[in-house]
């Protein structure tokens, strides 16, 4: 075939490569997220340990042979309720001796009025002498002294009679028994018997840095942070990761720094309704400090660092991929609080950045931040693109 009758088939199969090396790199695919700015609340952890708010030891008041124990191990107990009963015949017999001795008093008492009675009626006559008045006046005046000794001694020999039956001081949760029927327990070193804990609420001992506690007072004075609302700035973590259900309430703040960690002792409160919190268990109090106010959070996937630490983000701005420095301050959840940089609006690529070229065009297709609020409401756009792979 002639050379020319060639050459307008190969211009034409140069002409399609050309196209079709065009069409074949088109701007890259990118998923952006539009910024917002919202309220912040920041928030700390620290370890801290469970305690009761309230812890008694029920110890021996008599001392006795224990004769039985009254409540199950490990079970509620009410203020009041007899835990233990020591052996009451020597309190009984020392309540019918006070008694006794009351009646005496009483009855010399009686003879010693009617003796001062009549003295006085004979030193009227002129009978009796002023001396014989006093006799019997002070004869009368140490029988009601007689008399106080004797309720006092009853008093007495009653309490150790109502010792004998060992109640629980408060409402709360009992442990083990530390004593068994049969033992001998001692008045003079109060021999501990049990000990019920009150669980209705528990306290949070944990500790704060001082430099962090300074930083939120002087952010919240200069107006940098706004001050976090008194009910829920206080959370429990338990465990194993779950947040307790009932807010907390910040007590005090120790008004002492350690001298060796340059730590500060608080402690916090807990209603603890049904129980669960036992005393002695580890968790973290997280603490909410102060509110960030129309603060701009950004994806930490979507932030890229530099061999310098500087921070920066890839931004789409009128259709092209555009580097934007940032700075940041702390993370919140799984986001950066960008404080230079970004501004509400911005779009900000977190998918396919490193598919775009700074100054390079993009197909940018918009998102809902899954790392935001709405982070739960935000649909997956699984539907087209499993079209896509299924169409390949």
């Amino acid at each position: 075939m002639p050379l020319y009758l060639l050459l307008p088939a190969v211009l034409a199969s140069c002409d399609a490569s050309d196209g079709g090396s065009q069409a074949a790199y088109p701007p890259p695919a990118v998923k952006t997220i539009s910024l917002r700015a919202e309220d912040v609340p920041l928030r700390k952890e620290y370890p801290g340990r469970l305690l009761p708010i309230r812890l008694a030891e029920v110890r021996a008041r008599v001392t006795g042979v224990v004769l039985a124990r009254t409540f199950a191990e490990g079970t509620d107990v009410s203020a009041g309720a007899i835990l233990f009963q020591i052996d009451p015949a020597k309190f009984e017999a020392a309540v019918s001796a006070a008694e006794a001795q009351l009646e005496r008093s009483s009855a010399a008492l009686s003879l010693a009025v009617q003796q001062e009675s009549r003295a006085d009626a004979l030193i009227q006559k002129n009978v009796a002498t002023k001396d014989q008045f006093d006799i019997a006046v002070a004869t009368r005046k140490q029988a009601e002294a007689e008399v106080s000794v004797a309720r006092a001694n009853l008093r007495t020999a009653e309490l150790e009679l109502g010792y004998a039956s060992v109640r629980s001081p408060i409402d709360g949760r009992i442990g083990a028994a530390l004593v068994t029927e049969g033992a001998f327990v001692r008045q003079e070193d109060g021999t501990q018997m049990a000990t019920v804990r009150d669980l209705n609420s528990v306290y949070v001992d944990f500790t704060a840095p001082l430099s962090d506690l300074n930083k939120v007072q002087n952010d919240i004075a200069s107006g940098a942070l706004g001050s976090a609302d008194a009910d829920g700035a206080i959370e429990l973590v338990t465990n194993d990761g779950s947040t307790f259900g009932e807010p907390g309430k910040l007590l005090f703040s120790s008004a002492v720094v350690n001298e060796t960690t340059g730590q500060v002792s608080l402690r916090a409160e807990f209603r603890n309704p049904n129980r669960t919190l036992l005393p002695g268990t580890y968790v973290r109090v997280r603490m909410t400090q102060g509110v960030a106010e129309q603060a701009v959070l950004v994806p930490q996937r979507a932030v890229q660092w530099d061999t310098l630490g500087q921070a920066k983000v890839m931004t789409v701005q009128d259709g092209k991929a555009v580097p934007q420095p940032i700075v940041t301050s702390q993370s919140v959840g799984n986001r950066w609080l960008v404080t230079t940089g970004l501004k509400a609006g911005d779009q900000v690529i977190i998918d396919g950045a490193e598919k775009a070229m700074p100054g390079s065009p993009v197909t940018a297709q918009a998102i809902a931040d899954p790392s935001g609020k709405d982070a739960a409401a935000s649909t997956t756009d699984c539907a087209s693109t499993c079209d896509q792979q299924a169409n390949l």
